[in-house]
């Protein structure tokens, strides 16, 4: 049976409110497209921190999450499943590598939030991406729902703006797209200075304004705004360039940026990656493939304004026709097939239509409410803490903080099965290092009565070093102050470890206190040589930071990581395998 629009239907959608493009384009335009196509429903953006959002998830007809990091929904999602009730969950971004300038970078990048992330993906009835590179990296299991235009597109002539005594070539972008612009700012500066008529526009972070060094008289920078401000933007354009480096996370964009410019009457200049594949085959036109192909292309459109204009319509009917959100409709036949037979009867007391509700603020999930109140426990308070732990990790066993603290205090406790429960948990939670780390701080010393070779302190430490070596790079870092203090803790009661050690130097070589107890290992088997080698790195490293201490501690290595990648892109070399970062 096929939800109809004559039935009341709730989609309860957790996200945020605030009116950039993800959220607009993903969430409120498509939700609300959705509400005027089916008049009985109720399409509920409601804020995904706020504290009716567990009880709304668990009793609406459809839930939908949006790029959700909380695991105290997964009971949610479990109980919705023995119900009979659907869940689906959308990404819109390559969460394992976000560039270094976003203000996602760090937060939500990190080992322990990709595996939130991954868990949440596994417990949900369906996964909705933006385009080809994400459903790749997902391994297909996605439905693919490409961002639209949101509402019928006026004529091309009534958007176009021929271009007169000046040419208009501009981008907007977020923090995130830095590395990408900075990258063509030498680029389109000598355009600026061989081309008089150029005008050079850029919309986003203060700093465009002070690395652009383009004369005044042809540059014009606009501070980053929200979705109509953007738009008003565009209006200024006659070309757009859409700078993307060839990194996994630009491989996984949606083509929305391209969209918005066609539909404002601007020829997008889109490069060769999966996210604009389909854009540029169905409106037969190719990519630039590098920095002079886009130079050329400029200059091209520059002195043919004829071809500029006959371009520009050719995507605009394309939009037009085939990615305007009131003539698509897959989202809502996604969300129709995953509607139960018939509507749970929970309205909230909304009318039918489209809404967004803030709701009451949460200031701590239940689960980060539990970890904070028993990260430190007193001996008296252990049984008591142990208890209710285990109740909340019985009610939730795929949370992987719930499962460690409560492996923790059972450990304090003197539980008789703890290996067992923490080899259990290991089982369970494969890509989280933290239960390999408390295993290697619990093996039994080199005399223990008896060894087991499950709790051999060497072939443990060399199947994480095997492990961490597949990690992406920011996904080892993330571990890299636990492990170091760990091994520099166990390499003098264990001089085995020391090949183990010299090995993870290579995922670590600026691990230096793993450098000083190796030396100090080496000095006291009298291997000198050995020793003296890591005297000289770590003498080297006390140099370079006596002389840079200021600087050192104040430089942000975002900063530092969005140039190096820009750079290697103007000489050539985004992906070179020999760059030592």
């Amino acid at each position: 049976m096929t939800a109809g629009p004559d039935q009341p239907y709730t989609i309860l959608q957790l996200t945020h409110l605030k009116r950039i493009g993800d959220i607009c384009h993903r969430m409120v335009w498509p939700a609300q497209e959705i509400a005027r196509r089916m008049p009985a429903w109720r399409v509920v953006n409601l804020t995904a921190e706020a504290e009716e959002h567990y009880r709304w998830a668990e009793a609406a007809d459809l839930l939908v999450l949006s790029q959700s990091l909380d695991l105290d929904l997964l009971p949610v999602i479990e109980r919705r499943h023995r119900k009979g009730l659907k869940t689906l969950v959308e990404y819109v971004d390559n969460f394992y590598d976000i560039p270094p300038a976003s203000n996602a970078a760090g937060r939500l990048s990190t080992p322990l939030a990709c595996q939130a992330y991954e868990l949440i993906l596994e417990a949900c009835d369906a996964v909705i991406v933006t385009g080809p590179g994400l459903q790749r990296l997902l391994s297909g299991l996605c439905d693919v729902i490409e961002n639209h235009w949101p509402q019928p597109l006026p004529s091309f002539e009534s958007v176009w703006r021929a271009p007169g005594e000046t040419f208009v070539v501009g981008w907007g972008g977020s923090a995130g797209h830095m590395a990408d612009i900075l990258a063509i700012l030498p680029l389109l500066r000598r355009l600026a200075r061989e081309e008089p008529r150029l005008r050079v526009h850029l919309m986003g972070d203060e700093a465009l304004a002070r690395y652009a060094r383009i004369p005044p008289a042809q540059f014009h920078h606009r501070g980053w705004g929200d979705m109509e401000a953007y738009f008003q933007f565009l209006d200024g354009l006659h070309l757009g360039v859409v700078p993307l480096l060839d990194t996994p996370f630009n491989r996984c964009r949606s083509d929305i940026k391209a969209v918005e410019m066609i539909a404002r009457g601007v020829l997008p200049l889109l490069p060769a990656l999966p996210s604009y594949e389909g854009l540029l085959a169905a409106a037969g036109l190719e990519p630039y493939t590098d920095q002079q192909a886009l130079a050329r292309r400029i200059r091209f459109y520059l002195h043919h304004p004829e071809v500029l204009r006959e371009e520009a319509r050719r995507l605009h009917e394309y939009v037009r026709r085939e990615r305007v959100i009131t003539q698509r409709h897959e989202r809502l036949e996604l969300y129709r097939r995953m509607l139960p037979p018939r509507p749970g009867g929970e309205y909230w007391g909304l009318a039918p239509g489209y809404h967004e509700i803030p709701g009451t603020p949460m200031q701590e999930t239940p689960s980060g409410r539990l970890l904070r109140r028993w990260a430190q426990v007193p001996p008296e308070h252990l049984p008591a803490a142990l208890a209710e732990v285990s109740r909340a990790a019985r009610h939730n066993p795929r949370h992987p903080d719930l499962a460690l603290l409560e492996l923790r205090l059972a450990q304090r406790a003197g539980r008789a099965d703890w290996w067992e429960r923490l080899a259990a948990a290991r089982r369970r939670f494969p890509r989280d290092l933290r239960f390999e780390l408390l295993a290697l701080r619990s093996a039994p010393g080199e005399n223990a009565p008896e060894r087991d070779p499950e709790r051999d302190l060497e072939p443990m430490w060399e199947r994480l070093r095997q492990r961490l070596e597949a990690l992406p790079p920011a996904h080892r870092d993330f571990y890299e102050r636990d492990i170091v203090a760990l091994l520099c803790q166990q390499l003098p009661q264990r001089p085995a470890l020391a090949a183990v050690a010299e090995r993870l130097l290579e995922c670590y070589p600026a691990a230096l206190p793993l450098r000083q107890q190796l030396a100090l290992l080496y000095e006291s088997l009298d291997e000198h040589a050995r020793a003296l080698h890591h005297f000289r790195e770590l003498a080297r490293a006390k140099r370079i930071w006596s002389k840079n201490a200021a600087y050192l501690t104040q430089v942000r290595e975002d900063w530092l990581e969005t140039w190096r990648l820009a750079l290697a892109a103007r000489v050539g070399e985004g992906n070179d395998p020999s760059d030592p970062a």
